[in-house]
């Protein structure tokens, strides 16, 4: 039998109008912020496959939509054209502050502009808005073989045959190695190391003696001597938090507010782990707060039986109250990850930074011509993104309502601070310090070990083009093109980023324009594409829970594993399936020729022909260091415990020049 391998464009595209999906005709109204709910209603059944292959396939179509306006207008043109400066500010504007649901970002219709009104006939001419709604409608009510129509699927065993029959299926979507194949995943050890090697990497940081004495108070109150032993006797210093304690100050929700959707059959958490960092380098879960509620004693807290990696693991398949407890973890650093530290604190900055930079730098400005190459497909992206893939996938399967999901980007977006993410900065902060990245302590740290080198790298290659444009630290305060950019990204009409820095120094330039090419580039690679290896396997890390939390220790305690099973989405497919397959979408393999790699490589063929160009001139050098850190890569990769998943996400060869997916 011939296997369906993705939809035929044609026959896909009769389906959908069969179906009559269309655009909404929107009224003048109608914006981002009140996009009408679809009609016709979704479909009304569809397989597994099929549908997943229907919302791949839809989601392309949006994005191209998208790429075609920006085309068209001049956002984002697929041929340079001659715009002046002048004529070119009034093209890219910010939207205005608080017109919908997120932080400051292009304006489509920009109202400045002489041709205003052809935007906007053009923009509503493609229907934008109208087509962003298309993709929740290709989630159908009733999946067909969805996985709990097999009834072996309703234990944890079960759905890992099920995941295992996905894999071997041979039907494109879905093939693809997921932490399910591994039949540890559910260990302590492979859970510690997602918090290192794992989509985020980036926020774990050393536990504050406020946290740690939290922790020793429970576990007094619980009589967990043993533990209260151990975290006497060891170093402060190797004592490590995933805190996201602070999840209800986000949204502006009360201690005693539960954090459900809007429709109340999803529940988020705001949890916190507490890890030993021992000194070969074995990070350890020891206790959990599954959903901070203010105080610890309103708060229900786990503490993990084994106290030490190598302490027995006959016991941790069937643990289900401390397997509950690190799910809750997951949920929690789900909704960290996508909403804060991959959409705002990449994609949503780095937008800012884009038209900012339009707005203000010249073409021929050596800040601007740094940047530029950064940039590729990512306006059009994230509008397609602001108009589908946030209204339709992330507020209908995370567990928070529709309101506080932009609240959380908002706030995640309002408190980043530019100087103290700098990565030297970040990881000392964290208690990584640079210094002894290179001790057992943290060699399994790959994300830190890399990005610190890759940081350094990077501010060669800026510093020696950035020392051939300034002499003194004069030429840069007396740069106005430049002050004007910095003002901009700090202004409410503009970038409203009050934490951006003030620029005086020629290091103060270097380190914001290695900053900017960081977020578009490494660190946007770094969390984006390792998704759907650790995430299309649900229940190692779930979008939401699916029944309320536990309220009680006594009741966490009870756990079964039917409660295990039944807080995963296993009763509600479309969260299922869209949970499974947003890390499909946003994690295809980066294409060689879009490589930071290639980039420097073009540099440096650039070089040889215009030979005098600073910009030009230091491609040369950054190849060959790039060239080094790939094998500087390989032997942080090869000193790691865990060799069952490679730790390629950042080789130089994979790392994506700017934000493309």
């Amino acid at each position: 039998m011939v296997q369906f391998e993705e939809w035929d464009k044609g026959v896909f595209a009769s389906e959908i109008a069969k179906n009559n999906i269309y655009p909404q005709d929107l009224s003048k109204s109608d914006d981002e912020n009140n996009i009408p709910v679809p009609s016709p209603a979704p479909l009304a059944k569809g397989t597994y496959h099929g549908s997943k292959k229907a919302a791949t396939e839809m989601y392309h179509r949006i994005q191209q939509r998208f790429a075609s306006y920006f085309d068209l207008t001049n956002f984002a043109s697929t041929v340079p054209q001659p715009l002046k400066f002048e004529e070119k500010k009034k093209l890219f504007t910010f939207q205005v502050p608080g017109s919908d649901n997120y932080p400051p970002h292009l304006a489509l219709v920009p109202t400045t502009a002489e041709s205003a009104i052809s935007f906007l006939e053009i923009f509503n001419f493609m229907r934008l808005l109208g087509t962003g709604v298309l993709l929740f409608q290709m989630i159908p009510d009733k999946i067909l073989e969805f996985i709990n129509d097999n009834p072996i699927a309703t234990t944890m065993a079960g759905m890992e045959a099920r995941n295992q029959q996905i894999r071997l299926a041979d039907v494109n979507i879905g093939t693809e190695a997921n932490i399910g194949d591994r039949t540890d995943w559910y260990t302590d050890a492979v859970f510690a190391q997602q918090q290192f090697t794992g989509p985020n990497p980036t926020t774990i940081t050393k536990a504050s003696p406020d946290w740690v004495e939290r922790f020793k108070t429970q576990a007094r109150d619980q009589q967990k001597q043993a533990l209260l032993d151990l975290l006497d006797a060891v170093n402060s210093d190797s004592l490590y938090l995933q805190d996201y304690s602070f999840f209800r100050d986000a949204v502006e929700a009360k201690p005693e507010d539960i954090l459900c959707s809007d429709d109340g059959t999803r529940f988020a958490c705001a949890s916190v782990c507490l890890f030993h960092l021992n000194p070969d380098g074995r990070l350890h879960p020891l206790a959990i707060v599954l959903d901070y509620r203010g105080t610890m004693e309103k708060s229900v807290v786990a503490f993990n039986q084994r106290l030490q990696p190598s302490d027995s693991s006959h016991v941790e398949g069937t643990d289900w109250s401390w397997r509950y407890a690190k799910m809750c973890v997951q949920v929690s650093d789900w909704n960290l990850h996508e909403l804060t530290v991959h959409l705002t604190e990449t994609h949503l900055v780095e937008e800012a930074v884009i038209v900012a930079t339009h707005r203000t730098l010249p073409i021929d400005h050596i800040v601007y011509r740094l940047l530029a190459p950064h940039w590729l497909k990512t306006l059009p992206l994230n509008a397609a993104a602001r108009s589908a893939l946030i209204p339709s996938f992330f507020v209908n399967i995370n567990g928070m309502t529709s309101s506080q999901t932009y609240a959380f980007i908002k706030d995640a977006y309002n408190k980043f601070d530019w100087k103290a993410r700098y990565i030297p900065n970040d990881l000392q902060t964290r208690g990584f310090p640079e210094s002894e990245l290179g001790s057992k302590k943290f060699h399994n740290y790959a994300y830190g070990r890399n990005m610190s080198a890759l940081w350094q790298k990077l501010c060669v290659f800026v510093s020696s083009v950035i020392a051939r444009h300034y002499t003194t630290n004069a030429d840069v305060e007396r740069d106005q093109d430049l002050q004007n950019f910095c003002n901009e990204m700090r202004i409410p009409l503009g970038g409203a980023m009050d934490k951006f820095p003030q620029i005086n120094t020629i290091e103060e330039v270097i380190d914001m324009v290695v900053m900017c090419i960081h977020i578009a580039s490494p660190q946007h690679t770094a969390v984006n594409y390792l998704q759907d290896y650790y995430q299309a396997f649900v229940p190692n890390k779930p979008s939401c829970l699916c029944t309320p939390l536990p309220q009680t220790i006594e009741r966490l305690n009870a756990y079964t594993e039917e409660d295990l099973v039944q807080a995963l989405p296993v009763k509600h497919p479309r969260v299922w399936l869209m949970a499974s397959h947003l890390p499909y979408l946003l994690s295809y393999q980066v294409d060689q020729k879009q490589t930071l790699l290639n980039y420097a490589v073009s540099l440096q063929n650039l070089a040889e022909n215009t030979p005098g160009d600073p910009l030009y001139d230091a491609g040369k050098q950054l190849v060959n260091d790039l060239m080094s850190l790939k094998a500087e890569f390989q032997r942080n990769k090869a000193e790691m415990d865990d060799q069952l998943v490679p730790y390629n996400v950042m080789d130089p060869d994979a790392t994506a020049v700017s934000i493309l997916l």
